[in-house]
């Protein structure tokens, strides 16, 4: 007996107190261009009860692609999934958006899981939303020029224009993500983008980005928060992956009041810090930190001139920058990929990244908290 007690003890206390069992799940078969990944999801054990929602959005190559009007050139219907507390009363909501692994980690995130959970047990709404399976791609993981990163954020500041008239909204939002999700969540903290589709200087009311990408996403040079937002920046200060640096970096030139952005870099910590299962070496993850940085100036033109010494001069890919502005308009994933192409003959484009952490319990009150705090007060 006392042996049974012994080994019983050892594996409750070796094993996540927030770890669940993944149902199985293909996400192969349940991504199309006209399938949705989030509809599947939606009848899973735990994901029910929500609401699928199709709504009108665009696909883009840049930030200077919206502040042109270029994405309205490629409309594209998107899908979410909104979840809410039980009740009838009007709710504060948090839109997720995913990371280069796809919507699939809506399922697999152990920690995307329970988060969601606790956030509807507070009286917060959550709502999913799928970046990739309309745009024809499942993940972007091992190959980043798939899908144009700033779409993930168009998509999210659609949806909130959507659920703003939504009978339980309440007017308050947040948003979220991690990894390529985080680098939405930084897109969505800029008054210049957000203005486009909001008007005015309001945005997101809590804006929590994780381990974001802050050198090569294109964020604008000088930054400037929309008007009511708080913004809680997280990192890990091991990421091999996305690196926390410029994170920070970039955070700090954000033009807020004081107190309205504030930074953790948590030391020791990897790329997917709440995965659940200890770092491990993932060989075939894409990064480009010996590529030049990629930044824009108010306008969305690159502010680094080796961009376009390499596509207009050394490659001869456009004639022109001009050239190069005109495609990304008319279609953002061949420019997208073009780019891509020249990083490649660059060989400034690696493979390899530690990923993964058990850090999930010690994470979860500073997520929730800061939700509760910026949503619920």
């Amino acid at each position: 007996m006392k042996k049974i007690i012994l080994i019983l003890f050892a594996v409750l206390f070796s094993s996540s107190l927030l770890a669940h069992s993944p149902p199985q799940f293909n996400s192969k078969e349940n991504c199309r261009k006209k399938l949705s990944m989030l509809k599947a999801i939606s009848k899973l054990k735990g994901y029910g009860g929500g609401e699928i929602i199709k709504f009108n959005s665009y696909t883009g190559f840049d930030q200077r692609t919206v502040l042109i009007d270029g994405h309205k050139n490629n409309p594209i219907e998107i899908t979410g999934y909104l979840r809410l507390p039980e009740g009838t009363g009007k709710v504060p909501i948090v839109i997720y958006t995913h990371s280069s692994g796809g919507p699939g980690d809506y399922v697999w995130d152990d920690f995307v899981y329970h988060a969601s959970l606790n956030l509807l047990k507070e009286g917060i709404g959550v709502m999913y939303i799928d970046n990739f399976c309309s745009r024809g791609a499942r993940e972007t993981w091992r190959d980043q020029s798939r899908v144009p990163l700033i779409n993930g954020a168009i998509d999210a500041l659609m949806a909130l224009k959507l659920l703003q008239s939504h009978p339980r909204s309440n007017g308050k939002f947040g948003t979220t993500g991690h990894s390529r999700g985080g680098t939405n969540s930084f897109f969505l903290a800029d008054v210049k983008l957000t203005s486009k589709f909001l008007g005015g200087k309001k945005g997101f009311d809590a804006i929590l980005p994780e381990a974001a990408e802050c050198r090569m996403a294109g964020f604008f040079a000088e930054p400037e928060l929309t008007s009511n937002s708080t913004m809680l920046v997280v990192h890990g200060g091991a990421d091999d992956y996305t690196l926390a640096k410029f994170c920070k970096e970039h955070a700090e030139r954000i033009k807020a009041p004081p107190g309205k952005v504030k930074i953790d870099i948590k030391e020791g910590w990897y790329h997917a810090w709440h995965a659940g299962k200890k770092p491990w070496r993932e060989k075939m993850a894409m990064t480009v930190h010996k590529c030049p940085d990629f930044y824009v100036d108010n306008e969305g033109r690159f502010t680094n001139p080796t961009w376009v010494e390499w596509m207009v001069n050394k490659h001869k890919v456009y004639p022109s920058v001009e050239a190069f502005y005109e495609m990304a308009q008319k279609n953002p994933r061949k420019a997208w990929k073009s780019g891509f192409k020249i990083m490649k003959k660059e060989k400034c484009i690696s493979k390899g990244v530690t990923i993964g952490g058990d850090n999930a319990e010690v994470y979860m009150p500073q997520f929730i908290n800061f939700f509760k705090d910026t949503l619920l007060k």
